[in-house]
């Protein structure tokens, strides 16, 4: 029996239809799951919803210890596709922050109410803006929080 085998097929299913790569050391920290490209967030799938890993303790020296939740192969309801690590004093990343979509080939950003906002690039989404959407174009830069947040990523359509 012969298999008709389509490269271009196998590498549509493995690469990840987008990422966000961290602009700062901070927003690279951020990043739980820890690979060869620790610098980056793929994106496999949309909607893709970020938010903030709520399961922190600070300890008796004042440190910030995370008790990580399990992320890949989790069996049922999560509210997140990634949770980030806010290691701030004043957190900028809420537990459900942003979402990202795509819509007919153009992607959106969506805060899902976060605290201090979101930005596409220097506008404003969300917490006091009046806008709650913003159009993303490869290479906009995405700020979680407030605009001082070292939560910056680039985002990256492939």
């Amino acid at each position: 029996m012969t298999v008709s085998i389509e490269k271009d097929e196998i590498r549509k299913a493995f690469l990840p239809k987008a990422v966000l790569v961290a602009q700062t050391n901070e927003a690279s920290a951020a990043i739980p799951v820890k690979s060869r490209h620790d610098e980056m967030i793929p994106i496999w799938k949309f909607p893709f919803r970020i938010g903030r890993e709520s399961r922190v303790e600070i300890d008796e020296d004042g440190h910030i210890l995370v008790k990580e939740r399990y992320k890949h192969g989790v069996i049922g309801e999560r509210s997140n596709d990634i949770y980030l690590i806010d290691f701030g004093e004043r957190l900028q990343i809420s537990r459900e922050h942003l979402r990202i979509d795509e819509e007919d080939g153009r992607y959106y950003l969506i805060d899902r109410g976060s605290k201090c906002g979101s930005a596409v690039n220097d506008e404003r989404i969300g917490n006091d803006s009046q806008k709650e959407r913003a159009e993303l174009e490869d290479g906009d830069t995405i700020i979680l929080g407030t605009s001082a947040s070292p939560y910056r990523y680039t985002f990256v359509v492939l």
